[in-house]
């Protein structure tokens, strides 16, 4: 009888072993299936997750179209539009605002110079969009990786600035703007 017992109790064991062997991976480490696209290519990650860096700006952009051509074109325009909404939020707006009152008595002038050059900005600044990289989703749904360098933000702007024409009175409400502020300069200066 003892000898059964203990041939039961190896028998369970040995049952015990076998199906511990064939448990499956722990709980807390999920398996990651990789999403295959309609081309047979894997899922980048930059299509949840776009690069960062500090000189380019990333978007993903999306278009599903009848054909892949109008697709990509569709996702282009979509990271672009992407880029401008960036762009409008990040350049808040170039103002320069001046106003002379001068005279005495009835001989009196006011001269106003304003001149506000932000909505430019923004429609110029996309000047070096590219496409980086394109993937087609199992639908047929293409995405792109869009770059913009931030520093083209800038260059625009200067380009703007420098295009931008000036009649005779602009001209002079633009020189008293910067005799007042050299006058300011050269007064804080002093303390």
């Amino acid at each position: 009888m003892f000898k059964k017992t203990i041939a039961v109790l190896a028998t369970v064991a040995l049952v015990s072993a076998a199906f511990m062997s064939c448990a499956s991976a722990p709980a807390d480490k999920p398996v990651a299936s990789k999403i295959i696209g309609k081309e047979g290519v894997p899922q980048p990650d930059w299509v949840n997750k776009p690069p960062k860096s500090a000189d380019i700006y990333y978007v993903v952009g999306y278009g599903k179209m009848s054909n892949k051509q109008n697709s990509i074109m569709r996702a282009e325009s979509d990271g672009r539009d992407q880029i401008a909404r960036w762009v409008t939020v990040n350049v808040k707006n170039a103002l320069t605002n001046y106003t002379n009152d001068a005279g005495s008595g009835d001989n009196r002038q006011v001269l106003d110079y304003l001149e506000n050059i932000s909505k430019q900005v923004a429609d110029q600044s996309l000047t070096g969009v590219e496409r980086d990289d394109v993937w087609v989703d199992a639908e047929g749904g293409v995405m792109v990786l869009c770059s913009f360098p931030k520093a083209n933000v800038g260059k625009s702007f200067e380009q703007v600035a420098g295009n931008f024409q000036r009649n005779e009175a602009a001209a002079f409400a633009e020189f008293k703007a910067k005799e007042a502020l050299s006058f300011l300069e050269k007064e804080t200066a002093k303390e």
